[in-house]
């Protein structure tokens, strides 16, 4: 949208703005520009509803702008800071925030509350009345008689309104949901990295960016971005969906379905906008320069990690999944990160029981080598046989039957394992996501999914390799 500016009086963000931001140094991932780093737009610019059916939206649009002579044509656009979820939603469709004048809300009617009757106490019913009598002249009245009947109460069995004052009253108060213990809008900066591994800038804005692969949000009772809390901190702290419940107030049932929901639209987005394989030329300007003396053409380097499952009840899975370096039934992978740490790929899950060897090569890692790169692996990764020509790789040297290593060797190795520990500190970092130090349960196919959005959350995280000399 070149050269399109927000309506909203005082508001001036444009898509001008935009493209200055994308040349624009990443604070983050320096030295990568904007275009270049995975950090989402700060806002992005929505036409207003065009269709017949959504009339009545356009209508309030044009309210909640409020401007004398104003008039919307199909190049009227309205940024992503107006609306509460960052873009139009099911749940918040209107532009509300920031809107360059004072918006008086009238607050609805509480609803009745119930009453109970106060207690009637007999004690306090029927007092004594006290009148003042002259005696002394009574001596001289005279004497008169008269016969009267006995006056007799009526005979009462039961007296409903007594027994009732002497019984304890209980209070029957109108129970409502427990209030919410956490809450986004409630957090600072250091909450938000302890809670999600994410800083609230990034939250904010992976929100935003999210929502554009979701079509329709899932209808409960918490805001969007309260759910998208709740999975990121599954995810972070490994929390069981009985807490998670009990700190946004709600059930069990709605927490599980609450992450269901998001963990595949996640995983989705993270495998097609943050997990990418970076150009040649990209790799050139970011490579450190630790990299430079000794491996100036290295595109990434990788490594095999293990999580751990529960032991399947089918004994040919069970045998699949055992690893014997762990010795328990875990799930293999293949991690790809470039020299300054980026996440490039992520691959499916295998049995434990998989070989490095048989990983790489079915993962499809080869298809996004070319000629001219260069891979750093740890001594397991005997793959030379299966790469494209041209593609060079660097392993530790091997003694293969001799008793010790040459000089040159020991050097070469001690050089390589000097730059391959970035990966070790890669693979530490997404086991930061508690989540995958616990022994997981699940179909294979949900456990791939929590992996590829734990891997591109790492992405979003500051740089691993934070500068040139590191």
């Amino acid at each position: 949208m070149p050269g399109r500016t927000c309506c909203v009086f005082g508001c001036f963000n444009s898509s001008a703005k935009i493209q200055a931001w994308n040349k624009t140094v990443c604070e983050i991932h320096k030295p990568l520009l904007h275009l270049d780093c995975p950090c989402l737009r700060p806002y992005g610019l929505h036409r207003f509803p065009g269709r017949a059916e959504d009339q009545d939206v356009r209508q309030k649009w044009m309210k909640y702008i409020n401007r004398d002579g104003f008039t919307a044509n199909k190049n009227t656009v309205v940024c992503g800071i107006h609306f509460p979820d960052g873009q139009p939603t099911r749940e918040n469709p209107y532009p509300v925030l920031f809107m360059g004048y004072d918006y008086r809300v009238t607050p609805a009617r509480p609803p009745p509350k119930k009453r109970c009757l106060q207690p009637l106490h007999l004690n306090s019913a029927i007092e004594p009345m006290e009148t003042d009598v002259d005696v002394g002249n009574l001596e001289n009245l005279p004497l008169q008689t008269r016969d009267v009947g006995i006056q007799w109460p009526d005979h009462m069995d039961h007296n409903y309104s007594f027994s009732c004052g002497n019984k304890p009253m209980k209070d029957c108060g109108t129970q409502t949901d427990p209030t919410p213990s956490v809450s986004a809008k409630n957090l600072n900066n250091k909450d938000f990295i302890f809670y999600t591994g994410l800083c609230a800038d990034s939250f904010w804005l992976l929100l935003r960016a999210v929502l554009t692969f979701c079509s329709q949000p899932l209808n409960t009772k918490l805001a969007v971005h309260e759910q998208f809390l709740l999975v990121l901190m599954r995810l972070r702290l490994g929390l069981l969906f009985t807490d998670l419940g009990k700190r946004f107030g709600v059930s069990r049932t709605t927490a599980s379905e609450i992450f269901t929901f998001w963990r595949p639209i996640l995983a989705r987005f993270m495998r097609e906008k943050v997990i990418v394989w970076l150009p040649r030329d990209t790799l050139n300007r970011i490579r450190p320069k630790t990299f430079n003396k000794n491996y100036p053409k290295a595109t990434c380097i990788i490594d095999c990690t293990e999580v751990f499952v529960q032991r399947p009840k089918n004994l040919r899975k069970r045998s699949q999944t055992y690893s014997n370096y762990k010795h328990h039934n875990t799930y293999k992978l293949l991690y790809c990160i470039a020299p300054n740490g980026y996440v490039m790929f992520v691959s499916k899950l295998f049995g434990g029981r998989a070989s490095d060897n048989f990983i790489t090569k079915n993962s499809g890692f080869v298809h996004h080598l070319i000629p001219g790169d260069e891979i750093l692996a740890d001594r397991g990764f005997t793959i030379k046989d299966i790469l494209p020509p041209g593609v060079s790789l660097a392993l530790p040297a091997f003694t293969r039957g001799r008793k010790e290593l040459s000089e040159h060797e020991v050097t070469s190795t001690r050089r390589l394992a000097n730059v391959r520990i970035h990966i070790e500190r890669a693979i530490r970092r997404l086991k930061g996501f508690k989540i995958l130090c616990h022994v997981i349960s699940g179909r294979l196919q949900s456990l791939d999914e929590i992996v590829s959005i734990c891997a591109g959350l790492c992405n979003l995280q500051p740089l691993l390799i934070r500068n040139s000399t590191e």
